[in-house]
């Protein structure tokens, strides 16, 4: 089964040897869920079978449960912007110098994809399966990176999508793999409560203690009741309270966890009607670049 995840995600990188491949890499993409789910169920069945009691088995079944769901949940984020580029691509509707972005785009997302693939076999491992790897880092240049990124379905969606970086930060010692998911969390959430129309900026400043990260829209807004439990696992506002009826409540417990590996705190004001704003403080005494 790994094997086949490896010949889907192979068959993305041949977009670099011409467009003839955009019919197979959109249909790749469809199939990359299928074959992930199709994975998650046989390590379901797997961690099941070996449990030695029955308590240890309901236990760690629901934490594998946990992790596969976040895991799954994960992959939709890459799955759409590479269907977005893919899309764009296909229709011949962008200029020649520009297809080069596009592939490097869908490249990027496919190694996003091959982490969240490496992060579930993690957690046949471990209880968490939570890795850090963390490199100096360019907080500015990933960042303007995962905006691009975002530009195609922020348009499609019909949102106007900004990028500032406010004043100059340091070097910081962060696992980019992790950041551009926490910034993707974010979007994505600013997307699906911004209606057409609307605004979504992804900033970064710093004071003398942080480094922050931010994403702010004009969009619904989030219920003074729902604030509280905005980042509890699982939970979903309720559709009279703006929540959706789609989504499982799992993107913005995953960026609370990211955040706190990272050793940052992470924040959300919101206003019915006005919009929200999540922000994250990485302080610099712990992740500024010595």
């Amino acid at each position: 089964m790994l094997f086949v995840i490896g010949a889907v995600l192979s068959v993305l990188s041949c977009f670099f040897r011409g467009t003839s491949g955009l019919v197979i890499a959109a249909a790749a993409v469809d199939g990359i869920a299928l074959v992930v789910g199709c994975i998650a169920a046989a390590f379901s069945l797997i961690f099941k079978k070996n449990q030695a009691s029955k308590e240890e088995k309901r236990d760690e079944s629901e934490a594998m449960d946990r992790i596969l769901s976040e895991v799954a949940h994960e992959l939709k984020t890459p799955l759409t912007v590479i269907r977005g580029s893919t899309e764009v691509l296909a229709d011949g509707a962008v200029d020649q110098e520009e297809y080069g972005e596009y592939y490097a785009r869908i490249l990027r997302q496919t190694d996003a994809m091959t982490k969240l693939v490496s992060d579930l076999l993690d957690a046949t491992r471990s209880e968490d399966g939570f890795r850090m790897a963390p490199v100096p880092t360019d907080l500015s240049e990933l960042m303007q990176s995962v905006c691009r990124d975002f530009h195609q379905t922020a348009r499609t969606a019909g949102v106007s999508l900004h990028f500032e970086v406010r004043n100059e930060l340091p070097l910081l010692l962060l696992d980019p793999d992790r950041m551009r998911q926490l910034a993707g969390i974010f979007l994505d959430n600013a997307l699906k409560h911004t209606p057409a129309g609307g605004a979504i900026t992804l900033f970064l400043e710093a004071d003398a203690q942080s480094a922050i990260l931010g994403v702010s829209d004009n969009g619904s807004g989030i219920s003074p009741r729902d604030m509280i439990h905005i980042f509890d696992r699982y939970y979903k506002a309720p559709v009279e309270r703006g929540g959706l009826a789609s989504g499982n409540g799992i993107g913005l417990s995953v960026a609370k966890r990211i955040t706190k590996l990272h050793d940052g705190v992470i924040e959300v004001k919101s206003e019915i009607g006005k919009g929200a704003c999540f922000t994250v403080r990485i302080p610099l005494s712990k992740r500024k670049v010595k």
